[in-house]
């Protein structure tokens, strides 16, 4: 029987460079720190679609355009 593992679906930012330099002046020295930064640019195509998170980014601009 096959356990199916999860996907690690980090994709850095096309602004990243190493630990703890950004291209932006960001502060990149933690794991998933460039998914929450607000100028996050994936460097590759996206081949998975976070589901979750486009469901949260469009519920957000929505928010935001009806109050």
């Amino acid at each position: 029987m096959w356990i199916k593992m999860a996907k690690y679906r980090e994709i850095p930012c096309k602004y990243y460079i190493a630990l703890g330099q950004c291209k932006k002046g960001r502060e990149a020295c933690h794991k998933t720190y460039c998914q929450h930064c607000n100028k996050y640019e994936p460097r590759a195509k996206v081949r998975s679609v976070n589901k979750k998170k486009l469901y949260n980014e469009t519920k957000r601009r929505s928010d935001i355009f009806d109050s």
